[in-house]
């Protein structure tokens, strides 16, 4: 038995290689496919662990600390309690209160803090960071508040309770990264000192710690929430993210080993079924070795095991560490051997086998009804709010099912169809026609193997599909996160720098918008935006009144009262500037020597009548601007007025005003020189008002009104943004009361094809770039998270699939070719040409791959009309729009197949 099993497989070496390569590629393949998914996941999440926000991968943990506890003691605790493993940490206390200047006549509400590795995360406008107890450093806006500069004195107050903390100004800072995870926790105004300084108010303290977990952290979600939980059992207030992100972390695991495990079930299925056809044919040829078996004597299992070990062998060689494949591919084997071998030795001996209708035909009508109830479940799954990469049924073999199905309907019109135009082209006289459709027609049992590239072909069409839909939603996604092609980060710097240093590198407008980010609002350069992300900023931008700029040092004002300040803006860096009138109605401003710009007068209780502002002996503001009702304006922040506004006979006339609510009181009466409300463009709800008020938002740290138009997304904010002009809002921002500092980050947008000589002229322009983003960049790291990876595997599978179906391709191929040949040269014989006999056979073998391919391209299509890809482009509920049908990547997915099956039979043709 040995010896002839030996002696068969070296007589037909091509098959056995053939049988051998199906189990090799198949078992290689589902191997991979299994290492791969732990490999895939775990890239997956280190690359939504780097992706995540602040606040999903810090721990942020808060208590009090009151007498006889120490602050230090309930640090301690914190940190102990805290067992996760952490990259970065930060402890630090909080006193509120009242900052109050030297003199007791400005106090503003502010806490007193401290922070480890606060130096290290600030940059220093003036002066120097803390050093000692009692020193302290300030943000430039509180500082402005309180009329301090550096050695400026202050006091802490909090409460009646509290001792009073006497303080020093040593230094004004502004955040060295406004969205690091060290800011990200520290919101709300502040003055920074050493931790025995805020102790020193013998007063109950918050006591802070604040960790950024490493990405280790997230491994176990039940240890995570199990430490978060022993934080609130010890009575600390708990806030963090993170327990959600090893959550989604360990579900993106999953999808990834479910998604790359349906691959793995779909390579195998191919894999067999490509085994089935090979060892079908493989059979049918042996049919004559076992007749002569028989002649001889041998029983009937020793003849079926001689032609089942002939593929056996080379199967078993190849699947040898994929035991379901071997075991799999010897049931297919045997039953194959079986069906041959079961006839007389009569039946065994003629070429062409009995044909059996019923069989054929109660297979294609299983092949049938599968397809139609995979088609049913998919239209009749619910739309919405159920996730159709979960559970399993039908619609999770959709493609295979719905193609075959369709595959074996275009294999009966083919055949039929093939006939008919062969009979009719013989009539008129169309030799390679005739000859073609004839040959079609009667070789039934060889394009069989239309369902199965159909299959191939769906899934890879469909693949291409879902992986081009994603890669074009990731893209367009990352054009609106980022907001422009090019993104650079900026070093703190204020919002009048920065529009005047990208306008004198940029003078164009063309290529770079300076952009400042705090919150939910956008602030852009409102003219450049359609240069540089394509979005009309127009509206953004309507004509306001001229500002009241002048150049000079010497002010004189002309009018009544008994104190009135005239609040200035130097051009070009935001700088705030007072200019003082008494008796004298005289100021001298030595910073308004390059230019500066007129915001807001406020003056002491009484009676004040404004006429005329003169700089240097030039008018600045004439009679009729200050007699002008639409050039001055009271407060539009959430605060009442405290003044009103009366203009006759040339004059700006204010009178003093008792509010009516309980609120904080603005007696500033400021410059019209930006539309108020403010124009902004609003995607989402994030300028709605509740109270069906005026809408608002909050920027800069002041509430200012806006008059929103509503928008699906907008640059960088996604479908929660606003976006307003960053000059316009910088002017009724600048001296508004009531306003606190604010996270800002400063940015610079670059467009599509601006080049590095705009970042070089930026730098020259005083700009300190820090960092950047890109579109290319984004779209890449959206490439690494779990929907493109799993995407990616669906791709890489079908390419194997195809492959599988080529190799079955190539085994029809090789058994048609005996007979078709062998008609052929009969043809030849008989006078037909050359040319016509090598076209028949060229066409006989491409016809059945084209019906194929167009079956396979076309269920794809269907599929994705009726249902869209089980796997979204994204974790969370980003909208992705229609079309999911990709008819490019769906041509391209067919115009591949239909080169490696051609390539397959055009092969053994030549063979």
């Amino acid at each position: 038995m040995v010896g002839l099993v030996l002696g068969a497989l070296r007589a037909r070496r091509v098959q056995a290689l053939v049988m051998l390569a199906l189990a090799v590629l198949t078992a290689v393949a589902a191997a991979v496919a299994a290492r791969a998914a732990d490999a895939a996941g775990d890239s997956a999440a280190q690359a939504r662990i780097a992706g995540a926000t602040v606040p999903e991968r810090t721990l942020r943990v808060r208590g009090t600390a009151a007498a006889p506890d120490r602050p230090d003691d309930v640090l301690r605790r914190m940190s102990n309690l805290v067992d996760a493993p952490i990259d970065e940490k930060a402890g630090g206390m909080r006193l509120p209160g009242d900052l109050v200047d030297g003199s007791g006549g400005r106090r503003t509400a502010a806490e007193l803090r401290s922070a480890e590795k606060f130096c290290g995360n600030v940059t220093l406008r003036q002066g120097r960071c803390i050093q000692a107890d009692g020193e302290v450093v300030l943000p430039e806006e509180l500082a402005r508040l309180l009329g301090v500069t550096v050695g400026g004195e202050l006091v802490h107050e909090s409460g009646l309770t509290a001792a009073a903390v006497p303080l020093q100004v040593v230094g004004l800072y502004a955040p060295a990264d406004p969205a690091g995870w060290f800011w990200a926790g520290q919101d709300g105004a502040a003055a920074y000192t050493t931790s025995p300084t805020v102790a020193s108010a013998k007063a109950t303290v918050t006591v802070t710690f604040d960790a950024l977990l490493e990405p280790a952290a997230f491994d176990d979600p039940a240890e995570l929430k199990a430490g978060v939980d022993r934080l609130r059992a010890a009575r600390f207030e708990v806030t963090s993210g993170a327990p959600a992100l090893a959550d989604a972390l360990r579900a993106d695991r999953r999808a990834v080993q479910r998604g790359i495990g349906l691959d793995e079930a779909q390579i195998l299925l191919f894999g067999g079924l490509a085994v089935a056809v090979a060892a079908a044919y493989a059979a049918q040829e042996r049919r004559g070795d076992a007749a002569r078996l028989a002649i001889r004597g041998l029983p009937r299992w020793r003849i079926r095991a001689a032609t089942a070990l002939q593929s056996l062998v080379p199967l078993a060689v190849g699947a040898a560490w994929s035991p379901r494949l071997f075991a799999a591919g010897a049931v297919i084997v045997a039953a194959a051997a079986w069906s041959a071998t079961r006839g007389g030795v009569g039946d065994l001996m003629r070429d062409v086998r009995p044909r059996r209708p019923l069989a054929a035909a109660t297979a294609e009508v299983c092949a049938l009804g599968l397809a139609a109830a995979a088609l049913f479940q998919i239209v009749a799954a619910p739309a919405a709010d159920v996730r159709r990469d979960t559970g399993f049924g039908l619609a999770q073999v959709a493609p295979l099912l719905i193609a075959a199905g369709l595959g074996v309907l275009g294999t009966r019109l083919l055949l039929a169809g093939a006939g008919f135009y062969g009979r009719h082209a013989l009539a008129a006289g169309r030799l390679t026609a005739a000859l073609t459709g004839l040959t079609l027609g009667r070789r039934r049992t060889a394009y069989r193997i239309i369902p199965l590239l159909a299959a191939a072909t769906c899934i890879l069409a469909l693949a291409a599909q879902d992986w081009r839909g994603g890669t074009t939603a990731r893209a367009e996604r990352a054009g609106v996160e980022v907001g422009a092609e090019r993104v650079l980060r900026v070093a703190p710097v204020g919002r009048e720098r920065l529009l005047a240093a990208v306008r004198a590198a940029d003078p164009g407008g063309r290529e770079a918008m300076a952009v400042v980010v705090t919150g939910d609002v956008i602030a852009v350069d409102a003219p450049r935006l359609l240069a540089v992300s394509g979005v009309d900023g127009a509206a953004l931008h309507p004509a306001a009144p001229e500002p009241l700029r002048f150049t000079g040092t010497d002010l004189r004002l002309k009018g009544a009262g008994t104190r009135i300040r005239v609040l200035l803006a130097v051009e070009g860096t935001g700088e705030q500037l007072v200019a003082e009138f008494g008796s004298g109605s005289g100021a001298t401003v030595p910073g308004c020597a390059n230019g500066c710009r007129v915001e807001a007068v406020e003056a002491d209780p009484g009676a004040v009548e404004l006429q005329e502002l003169t700089a240097d002996g030039r008018v600045v503001v004439p009679a009729a601007v200050f007699a002008d009702p639409a050039r001055w304006r009271t407060t539009v922040a959430q605060a009442s007025a405290g003044v009103q506004i009366r203009q006759s006979g040339g004059t700006l006339r204010l009178a003093d005003v008792e509010p009516r609510v309980q609120r904080p009181t603005d007696s500033r009466v400021y410059v019209v020189d930006a539309p108020v409300p403010l124009p902004a463009l609003a995607a989402g709800d994030a300028a709605a008002n509740d109270k069906h008020d005026q809408p608002s938002v909050s920027m800069f740290g002041a509430t200012v009104p806006v008059a929103a138009v509503s928008s699906v997304i907008v640059p960088r904010g996604g479908g929660t943004g606003v976006l307003v002009d960053l000059e316009y809002a910088g002017r009724i921002r600048a001296v508004a009361v009531g306003a606190v500092p604010s996270a800002e980050r400063p940015e610079v947008w670059l467009a599509k094809g601006a080049g590095d000589g705009v970042i070089a002229r930026l730098r020259s322009a005083g700009l300190d770039i820090t960092g950047s983003d890109s579109v290319a960049a984004a779209t890449d790291r959206a490439g690494r998270l779990t929907p493109a990876v799993i995407a990616l595997g669906d791709l890489a599978g079908a390419g194997i699939v195809l492959l599988l179906a080529a190799v079955a391709a190539f085994v029809v191929a090789a058994v048609d070719r005996r007979d078709r040949d062998a008609e052929l040269r009969s043809l030849r014989r008989q006078g037909v040409p050359q040319r016509v006999v090598r076209r028949v056979e060229r066409w006989a073998g491409l016809i059945p791959v084209l019906v194929s391919v167009v079956i396979g391209v076309a269920a794809a299509m269907l599929l994705r009309a009726l249902d869209p890809p089980p796997v979204r482009p994204f974790t969370d509920p980003w909208p992705v729009l229609p079309p999911a049908i990709q008819p490019l990547a769906a041509l391209v997915a067919g115009l591949a197949a239909l080169a490696v099956l051609t390539a397959a039979i055009i092969k053994k043709g030549r063979a």
